[in-house]
């Protein structure tokens, strides 16, 4: 599974970044990005940086998904 994040509809609340750090990360204007490998993937941004998103957290990121207020965590199998 990969994930991304719109950051246009992004609405800087912080909580995926407080629920799983190891896959979200606060970056510059307070928006949200993904990490893969501990590397905060923000070039370019949006749709362009998906990232993979190891089997034992996807349940992790299926929840962070869910509890975005802006729903703007996008995941795709």
């Amino acid at each position: 599974m990969r994930m991304w994040i719109d950051q246009s509809q992004c609405q800087n609340s912080g909580l995926c970044e407080e629920e799983a750090p190891e896959l979200f990360a606060i970056g510059d204007g307070f928006l949200a990005f993904v990490r893969q490998d501990g590397e905060v993937l923000d070039q370019p941004g949006g749709e362009g940086s998906q990232a993979e998103v190891p089997e034992h957290q996807v349940a992790l990121a299926e929840q962070c998904a869910k509890a975005c207020p802006a729903l703007c965590i996008h995941l795709v199998d």
